[in-house]
């Protein structure tokens, strides 16, 4: 995402644009756009910086009645958009690279179109729109966008513990065991202080 921002600001032949894919395939598409290169040029050269602003999540399953070990999911924040930094602006190579079909002619890419009009073609992003797309990697980057239920929870917060014999007791937030798997909570039980660990999941922030 820097890397757009900065190329596009220092490069007047740099420019991002928006494309759209099916939804779901904002990541792949990306990953697919990454590894796209011109005729002609070296292997490691390339000149897309796709980027996908997205939110995150970190939950734990459960199957079968067994709990799975606590995943983080990436989930994208626009569904069906992604920006793409282009290297030399956007021309007929460019356009060629981001279009190119398979043998079935479905985009190779896995994109259902770039931002634009029939008449001027694809459009570039305006200021306005650099501006967002730095606010958001920002965000991103410090832990922003981070939706974990406990995100940036701090010792001494008030939350609810969502499970077991304490199941609605509000107490105090303590930290994290067990790699951030298990919440530890204060509860005044008859008076006394005493700190209980529930999975992280089963505990809430009280709103």
């Amino acid at each position: 995402m820097k890397r757009i921002v900065r190329e596009t600001s220092r490069s007047r032949s740099a420019r991002a644009a928006v494309s759209w894919t099916a939804p779901s395939r904002e990541l792949s598409a990306a990953a697919s756009i990454k590894r796209a290169m011109l005729r002609g040029a070296r292997k490691d050269e390339t000149p897309f910086i796709p980027y996908v602003p997205c939110e995150y999540l970190s939950r734990r399953s459960v199957r079968s009645n067994h709990r799975v070990p606590r995943r983080e999911q990436q989930r994208p924040a626009m569904r069906s958009y992604l920006f793409l930094g282009i290297l030399g602006g956007l021309c007929d190579e460019t356009l060629a690279a981001l279009r190119e079909r398979d043998i079935d002619g479905r985009n190779m890419h896995g994109l259902s179109g770039i931002l634009g009009s029939a008449n001027r073609g694809p459009l570039a992003m305006n200021p306005t729109g650099l501006r967002w797309l730095r606010q958001w990697g920002e965000d991103e980057l410090a832990g922003r966008t981070n939706l974990t239920p406990l995100a940036g929870m701090r010792a001494g917060e008030e939350v609810r513990a969502g499970s077991g014999l304490f199941s609605g007791f509000v107490g105090k937030f303590v930290g994290t065991s067990d790699g951030g798997a298990v919440g530890i909570i204060s509860l005044e039980v008859m008076g006394a202080p005493f700190d209980y660990r529930f999975p992280i999941e089963d505990i809430q922030r009280v709103a």
